[in-house]
């Protein structure tokens, strides 16, 4: 009987609090903003948390940069003259390379269109 009773006061309060609360408005009811429905879902604005992260990010992504620039720089006037002069001749031929294989892909794709792989038939025995 008591469990009972007490069944009844928390379905009683689980119904009545939710109807005694007032309605509160929301942030986009307050100015007179809809927010539409579209067949995908709900619209979703980016708000100013994911503006501030991206922010953080981009400022991170710099800072790393040109710390990374920094320390460059030092070990390579760490260095002595002839070491530094071979590393300047090792960074120029390795941009050379890169320029030289840096094909657009449009260009490498139209290339390749006349050619076709020879396949080896195997030999008969």
């Amino acid at each position: 009987m008591k469990f009972c009773v007490n069944k009844w006061i928390l379905w009683g309060l689980l119904i009545l609090i939710p109807l005694a609360a007032p309605a509160q408005k929301t942030k986009h009811s307050l100015f007179g903003k809809k927010r539409t429905a579209t067949t995908t879902g709900p619209v979703i604005k980016k708000g100013k948390k994911q503006k501030e992260g991206e922010k953080v990010k981009k400022r991170q992504k710099k800072e790393y940069e040109k710390a990374r620039k920094k320390e460059i720089k030092r070990r390579f006037n760490m260095q002595t003259k002839e070491t530094q002069a071979r590393m300047k001749q090792t960074k120029k031929e390795a941009n050379r390379f890169n320029k030289v294989n840096k094909e657009p892909f449009i260009k490498r794709i139209l290339s390749q269109k006349g050619k076709k792989k020879k396949h080896k038939k195997p030999k008969k025995k």
